[in-house]
């Protein structure tokens, strides 16, 4: 289950042929480990299985924990450590330690599921808050939850108000980090720990034309969960045969369309036109838009083109500098294919915060004593 609309569409599913079973998830991780914060398993009574929190011992041991939560209805914590696992087997590739909690979902659970995957269609922020873990003698339940849909109460509830009004004050924070997460609050009394289950907008890769390259990136942009949208004003190149992966396909002059879209930082925008006047064109009209990603294919010449006429236009050089150019990371490519892969790279660096280094950040320096000394040799 790649995803919440995956995974609340698998739950509605399961609770509605039984009347009890068992989620598992990933709140934390320690060290390296084969699944992150958010991964679910669900196990039915009959001891069928839906996704995977990493396979492996750790699995069949979270797999028998489901079923007696199933059985005795009370939520535990199971704590995986593959430290072990790795130090026996040649084959081990993580040696982290996960914490997983599992806990019985009821039939009355459907209208939970129901209300998240409105909200993920609709392109509305929601949150589970559930109690995971407390300090003995403080109020809280290990176990319950409380829905908060567009940063307000929706379903639910803590038993203890002092923990709900901090979650709830949260709540907008958590949401705007855009990953699910595990939140410990400290009381003079003790700790409690609560897990976020997050329901955000869909990221959008918009890809602004529909050559050889747009190709491989929308086939990419959909692996790693995009929304996908493809913009070319060629109905011959800008269609379903060519982009069976694209989510949306508009066929219009790319300043038209682009101002149609809404631009967020959940956008992410890579430019791959067949010409550096529609790079223009179209940077034009995004460059100071807070979309979370915008990157530019082209030569080092071709870019400094494009940035110079803008910046001769009056674009603030710092919105030129946001600008990935020549996209992707440092992999030397030469395919489409293999562009494609290095855009998806750096979509991923992007979005998750990692280190590897794009061919635009040892370019960037140049760009910017270039523009502003008016020196073109690059």
């Amino acid at each position: 289950m790649s995803g919440p609309g995956e995974f609340y569409t698998a739950l509605k599913r399961s609770l509605e042929s039984a009347p009890t079973i068992a989620v598992a998830t990933i709140v934390r991780t320690r060290g390296s480990s084969p699944r992150e914060v958010g991964a679910r398993m669900l196990v039915r009574p009959d001891g069928a299985t839906d996704g995977t929190v990493g396979g492996g011992c750790g699995e069949a041991e979270v797999w028998r924990a489901a079923l007696e939560v199933i059985e005795d209805e009370q939520p535990r914590m199971v704590v995986v450590d593959l430290t072990n696992e790795i130090a026996m087997s040649s084959d081990g590739v993580c040696g982290g330690v996960l914490d997983i909690f599992v806990e019985p979902w009821h039939a009355n659970g459907i209208d939970v599921a129901g209300t998240m995957l409105s909200a993920f269609s609709q392109r509305r922020s929601a949150a589970i808050a559930t109690v995971v873990s407390r300090s003995r003698g403080l109020p809280a339940r290990i176990g319950e939850k409380v829905m908060i849909l567009d940063g307000k109460v929706h379903e639910g509830g803590f038993s203890w108000d002092l923990l709900q009004e901090r979650v709830i004050a949260d709540a907008p924070s958590v949401l705007a980090g855009g990953e699910s997460l595990w939140r410990t609050y400290a009381f003079e009394e003790g700790q409690v720990g609560v897990f976020f289950d997050l329901v955000v907008p869909r990221q959008t890769l918009v890809v602004v034309g529909a050559g050889h390259v747009a190709m491989p990136i929308a086939e990419v942009g959909r692996l790693l969960d995009f929304e996908v949208v493809v913009i070319d004003d060629r109905p011959s190149f800008a269609n379903a045969e060519r982009f069976p992966h694209a989510d949306r396909i508009i066929v219009d002059d790319f300043t038209t369309a682009l101002d149609g879209l809404e631009i967020t930082p959940s956008t992410y925008v890579v430019l791959v036109t067949r010409a550096h006047t529609f790079d223009v064109h179209a940077l034009r009209k995004i460059v100071s838009k807070p979309a979370g990603y915008i990157g530019m294919i082209g030569s080092r010449r071709r870019v400094y083109a494009v940035f110079k006429l803008l910046r001769d236009e009056g674009v603030p050089l710092e919105d030129l500098m946001r600008v990935h150019a020549p996209i992707g990371l440092d992999i030397k490519t030469e395919t489409p294919g293999e562009i494609a892969v290095s855009v998806g790279a750096e979509l991923l660096k992007v979005r998750r915060g990692g280190g590897a280094a794009s061919i635009s950040e040892v370019l960037r320096p140049q760009y910017r004593y270039s523009l502003t000394k008016g020196d073109q040799d690059l």
